[in-house]
């Protein structure tokens, strides 16, 4: 079940614009700056999470934030200096892209779904190895042998996680995103033209780069997309490095030697879904050993549960951002169209 839904959008393409070339605003050079200030300082905090990076729910939501947060600002960018035909190309580009988006935020919010009936079947664990009350004694074996049967139904599903289909595949999805930036923007930020194409560039980066991420942490898909930003963006050098330590990680979990999840919350689940295994298969008395493992996977499983619920939203709000970023650069296009009749 998807908790967004797209409709088909107009192509921007149907649209034209005058061909006059419009005159710099007079804060063009705050407009330009503030971008990439904004997007530095965002970039810095997403960075300092955690050192070395660790692939988490919790930085996963601050990545779609980051991705929200630099769509708005591109789409205030855009709305503060105007639409020309100048621009017309990389407008239409990111129209395009941001449909390619909304798909894979769709596939991404339905691996959350499948993982959310994952923690169901531990909460379900949970309740057959029920310690509350006074006096309370081991479970009975039947109740034992069924946990058993679940936790193991749980490290199959995980071990098994990359051979997931999708009606979109978010790995082609960005892959096409990817392809579709182009060559960087070279020279100087001499016109509207220029530094609209130059900042729907930074916006195609970003999303590559974090829907990428997301996408092969929760999917389990091969390595992401490696991107570079060059060095004449004053954030290049954050990013790359950033980008750099995140996919040598992803690459570390989900090829490396070590049986991983493929974000910390789900290897902390995975760890006391072993150990409360273990406690079963032991014949001697484990009723406190058992208790305890018991209650290691109860608070490992709330926070996996928090973590999407938190990622959830994210990626939900990355849909209306995006969408509403979308519908607004046509409406903006449109009142442009108009003027000039």
């Amino acid at each position: 079940m998807y908790l967004t839904e797209i409709s088909h959008f107009p192509s921007f393409s149907h649209f034209r614009v005058a061909s006059s070339k419009p005159s710099l605003p007079k804060n063009f050079d705050l407009i330009s700056r503030s971008f990439d200030e904004n997007l530095l300082r965002r970039l810095k905090t997403l960075n300092s999470t955690s050192d070395p990076p660790s692939i988490s729910l919790s930085w996963l939501s601050l990545a779609v934030d980051f991705l929200s947060s630099t769509h708005a600002e591109a789409q205030l960018l855009i709305s503060n200096l105007g639409v020309s035909s100048s621009s017309e190309d990389s407008l239409a580009s990111y129209l395009d892209d941001a449909v390619k988006l909304l798909d894979a935020c769709n596939s991404i919010t339905l691996e959350i779904e499948r993982l959310r009936q994952r923690r169901l079947l531990i909460n379900f664990v949970l309740q057959l190895l029920d310690f509350s009350g006074e006096g309370a004694l081991v479970p009975a074996p039947e109740k034992l042998r069924r946990a058993r049967d679940c936790l193991s139904d749980w490290d199959n599903y995980s071990r098994g996680f990359s051979k997931r289909s999708f009606q979109n595949n978010p790995e082609v999805l960005i892959r096409d995103l990817a392809v579709g930036l182009g060559n960087a923007p070279r020279g100087k930020i001499s016109s509207v033209g220029k530094l609209i194409r130059r900042t729907i560039y930074a916006v195609g980066l970003v999303t590559v780069f974090v829907a990428g991420a997301v996408a092969s942490a929760l999917c389990g898909l091969p390595e992401p997309v490696r991107i570079r930003v060059p060095a004449e963006f004053a954030w290049a050098d954050s990013f790359n490095d950033m980008e750099s330590a995140i996919s040598e990680e992803l690459k570390r979990r989900c090829f490396g030697g070590e049986k991983k999840g493929w974000f910390r919350e789900m290897d902390d689940v995975g760890t006391r879904v072993k150990r409360v295994c273990d406690v079963i298969d032991d014949l001697v008395d484990r009723k406190e050993t058992l208790e305890t493992a018991v209650k290691e996977l109860e608070t490992a499983t709330e926070t996996f549960g928090e973590g999407l619920d938190r990622l959830s939203n994210g990626v939900n709000a990355v849909f209306d951002t995006v969408l509403c970023t979308r519908n607004g650069l046509l409406d903006n296009f449109r009142g442009g169209l108009q003027k000039h009749k």
